[in-house]
């Protein structure tokens, strides 16, 4: 019975870690989600991983928590796409300038705690880029094409309390 139940584990991490790495996932991520450790009693050398169920459950909790988090960063940031920057350049054009967090390369990664309270923690990382375009009048930015001025790379730390990623 507990080698079926082993390699059930082992099957549903392998099918979720092909999911991840089909819908997009980072290597990061792939890194992560396959050393998530064991489950019961420590393997030997001869023994095949083993994947702690509970710790793969919340990976899967926290990466689909932390695409929410993602378009609700990009919904809220003060220099929005909708919320652009538009400043009046010395020669009489205009530069618009926006905000907005790739989404294709998030980094996540989940590990226990030693905390009772806070069993979990999760790391978010990502790169927001800020676009820029010129153009002669504030309306024709659409036509200006906005290209990438600069990566700031981020870093956000959320904790597993009460049943909820916060």
């Amino acid at each position: 019975m507990q080698k079926i139940l082993r390699n059930t584990l082992v099957t549903v991490a392998v099918l979720v870690f092909t999911c991840g790495v089909a819908m997009g996932g980072s290597q990061a991520d792939q890194v992560n989600y396959a050393s998530l450790g064991a489950v019961g009693a420590a393997t030997t050398a001869g023994d095949s991983p083993q994947i702690d169920a509970e710790l793969a459950g919340k990976f899967a909790e926290f990466r689909k928590f932390t695409f929410e988090k993602v378009l609700q960063l990009n919904r809220n940031h003060i220099f929005a796409q909708s919320r652009m920057e538009i400043t009046r350049q010395p020669d009489g054009s205009y530069r618009a300038r926006y905000h907005e967090i790739d989404d294709s390369n998030l980094g996540v990664k989940v590990s226990r705690s030693q905390s009772r309270s806070i069993p979990f923690v999760g790391v978010l990382t990502y790169r927001e880029q800020v676009f820029e375009a010129f153009a002669q009048k504030p309306d024709a930015f659409a036509a200006a094409g906005f290209s990438v001025v600069q990566i700031i790379p981020n870093r956000h730390i959320f904790s597993y309390k009460k049943g909820v990623w916060d």
